[in-house]
């Protein structure tokens, strides 16, 4: 049915809201009477009353104070362990061999036996080093297997009148780890009282007591206790929102989809945003509960003391309560738009068990933008703070560690509003009865209809592991022929079979499919100016996320590979510029987007462009300005209705990175103002493409 038309049973707008009531009334009164329903159907569930209410507020407590009698068991079960030890310390001076005997045998309960090492210390070479000695290691592992936990080893030093005190044991065998703990306290203790007496024998006097270090923390046990709960609490919250809410929306829309009541819901004289207002409501209702009383319980066990968060080392827990109000009220959108998500999710699955199937790569979506809390080094600024679920973590980690951005807050705040409310209106959309009714009747139809678009997406994902593990293989052995390879082979390889299919399918030539039209001169020159500008824009954003995610220093200090970067000037921009943009893009902006474009949205395309060419990379230090450029080149194909222009200008951004070291005047910011030209350019229409398929503006496909 189109939509626009009303059907002919369907009741007039003025007859829908029943004697003597206006529209809003009526739909205030259904929807609560629809969330007064499901709420009871939920409260009747006494299995999923449990789990989502009162398990929380029992398991919490449990599993701190399990986790900390378990901790100290196995502490005290270690140190209570006898831990036999084989020392020979015939070659160290007979006093200090003494005392180390001595410093040992105080590690109780410990067995010391004396043993002739003889036939290691003959093989024994300082200058290998104590681990490359292999003589050495051979027979430190002969003790051992005698069931001793370790052995210790006492040698002259390479300086006169030093010596050295080595210790073997098994790291896998936790007796061993035991042993070498106790072997490490008793000898550093010893090392620590023979350099006092040596330093006061030779000055009477220690120079290094003239400086002593006292570390003060000035943080209050509220900041330390609100740092520690927020790096922790955003990724718990996430969690415990999906696994509490969870059962509440397959209830609400996939169950009730299968038992056939959502559909008679829906076809009832009252608009669909009423109805999914109060399922979101009654499966938001549960999810904070559900986040309320696991974050309580938490919290409450903390500071019982039953307890400690990662990286606490063991210190008291306190809290603000001022503090976690702030937080919470400031997660609160981050909880709007998970349930949203939730239902968006489960409203467009047939079955409870098909909605169940897409909770993990839920889950695994929405922990993604919460890692950044992981980590303190990340600050929060107006772009995080408009990135769903990563703003509101950012800012309740914040809030809990009492240094949060007021004015930052209140943009989050803004803009998770706005996702959460784009969630719900898909939801709305995707529920709406005249839509779900054509959906149900011509559903062999659609499927045969994303046929291309899923296999597109399929080839894909496919052609970037692809090219991540064969294209990686070949680059690790030889970096010139491993990535001309990689360009030469791989991706012309992956652009037939594609591009076959999709020809075949949709009974187009490959030229059709793989858009290799000239394109309008104008399009073309907005390609080439629009470079500087792309390059720039990259540029900035790899400067951005530096910021949110630093560059370790292995990848700080790689540069290009010796073999490329002794290719001469011309070899270079042959192998990273032009190779690049002509393999990358008959794939990607041929063949792919040719699959992508037939029945997705124009912002689909695009936003697929952008993921795959982002991740094919295989840099997640890169991945944001190279999908911004993978998104710039597949607008441009929409645009111009040829592959040419993206080839032209994934040409020239890549010679400027090439060249801009050599050719200082192509890196200069100045020459992206030459971009502003190519908006203007672009309004020219695209060549007529006769009776072949063409692009629409909207980003589907014309009718044949």
């Amino acid at each position: 049915m189109r939509r626009g038309l009303r059907r002919p049973d369907r009741p007039a707008p003025a007859e829908r809201s029943g004697p003597g009531l206006s529209r809003p009334v009526a739909r205030g009164r259904l929807a609560r009477a629809i969330f007064a329903a499901q709420v009871t159907n939920l409260l009747r569930d006494r299995r999923a009353l449990f789990a989502a209410f009162l398990l929380p507020i029992l398991i919490y407590p449990i599993l701190f104070l399990g986790q900390s009698m378990l901790g100290r068991f196995a502490t005290e079960a270690l140190e209570a362990r006898t831990v036999r030890v084989a020392i020979d310390a015939s070659r160290a001076p007979e006093a200090h061999a003494q005392r180390l005997r001595a410093a040992l045998e105080h590690c109780l309960p410990i067995e010391v036996d004396d043993v002739d090492a003889s036939t290691i210390v003959d093989g024994w070479e300082w200058a290998l080093g104590p681990e490359s000695n292999d003589a050495a290691r051979t027979g430190a592992l002969a003790f051992l297997a005698r069931g001793y936990d370790a052995f210790v080893l006492a040698l002259p030093a390479e300086r006169p009148g030093q010596w050295a005190v080595l210790t073997y044991y098994d790291g896998t065998q936790d007796s061993g780890n035991e042993a070498q703990r106790r072997l490490s306290a008793a000898t550093l203790a010893l090392h620590d009282q023979l350099a006092d007496e040596q330093r006061m024998a030779l000055l009477g006097y220690d120079p290094a007591r003239g400086l002593t270090l006292s570390p003060i923390d000035v943080a209050l046990p509220q900041d330390r206790g609100g740092a520690q709960l927020g790096r922790w609490l955003p990724l718990l919250a996430i969690f415990v929102l999906l696994g509490g809410a969870s059962h509440a929306a397959l209830s609400a829309f996939a169950g009730e989809r299968e038992a056939g009541t959502l559909e008679t819901l829906l076809v009832q004289p009252v608009p669909s945003t009423a109805i999914v207002a109060a399922k979101f409501a009654a499966v938001l209702a549960v999810g904070v509960t559900t986040l309320v009383l696991n974050a309580g319980s938490v919290i409450a066990s903390l500071a019982a003391g039953l307890g400690s968060l990662p990286g606490s080392h063991g210190e008291g827990f306190a809290l603000d309560v001022t503090r976690v109000l702030g937080g919470a009220l400031a997660f609160l959108p981050a909880a709007v738009l998970v349930c949203a998500l939730l239902c968006l999710v489960c409203g467009r699955a047939r079955t409870f068990r098909e909605g169940q199937n897409l909770l993990l790569p839920l889950l695994l979506i929405t922990i993604v933008p919460t890692l950044p809390a992981l980590e303190p080094d990340v600050q929060l600024d107006a772009l995080l703070a408009a990135v769903p679920l990563c703003g509101p973590s950012l800012v309740l980690r914040d809030a809990l560690r009492g240094s949060v951005s007021l004015p930052l807050a209140a943009w989050m705040f803004v803009a998770s509003s706005g996702w959460a409310a784009l969630a719900l209106w898909r939801l709305a959309r995707a529920l709406d009865s005249e839509n779900l009714l054509q959906h149900a009747e011509n559903e062999d139809e659609l499927a045969v209809r994303h046929t291309q678009s899923r296999t597109a997406l399929r080839y894909g994902f496919v052609v970037v592991f692809a090219v991540y593990v064969v294209g990686g293989t070949l680059q690790a052995r030889d970096p010139v022929w491993g990535l001309a390879a990689t360009l030469w082979i791989l991706l012309p390889l992956a652009t037939w079979l594609s591009a076959r299919g999709t020809a075949r399918r949709a009974h187009e030539t490959w030229t059709q499919v793989l858009a290799l039209r000239v394109p309008h001169v104008a399009h073309a020159a907005a390609a080439i100016l629009a470079a500087p500008a792309i390059a720039l824009l990259a540029r900035q954003l790899f400067a951005w996320q530096r910021s949110v995610l630093p560059l370790p220093a292995s990848v700080e200090r790689v540069a290009l590979p010796i073999e490329i970067a002794g290719l001469p000037l011309v070899g270079q921009v042959l192998l990273l510029a032009v190779s690049p943009a002509i393999c990358e893009e008959l794939f990607f902006r041929g063949a792919l987007l040719s699959g992508m474009r037939r029945d997705l949205a124009a912002w689909r395309v695009i936003a697929w462009q952008a993921f795959l060419f982002g991740a094919v990379h295989a840099s997640i230090y890169r991945f944001v300005p190279t999908a911004v450029v993978g998104a710039a080149l597949a607008a441009l194909v929409l645009r111009t209705r040829s592959v040419v222009p993206a080839i032209l200008l994934h040409l020239c951004y890549n010679t400027i990175l090439v060249l801009g070291d050599r050719l200082p005047w192509l890196a200069d910011p100045r020459l992206a103002w030459i971009g502003l030209a190519a908006p203007l350019l672009l309004l020219v229409r695209p060549r007529s493409e006769g009776t072949s398929r063409t692009v629409p503006d909207s980003g589907r496909p014309s009718s044949a």
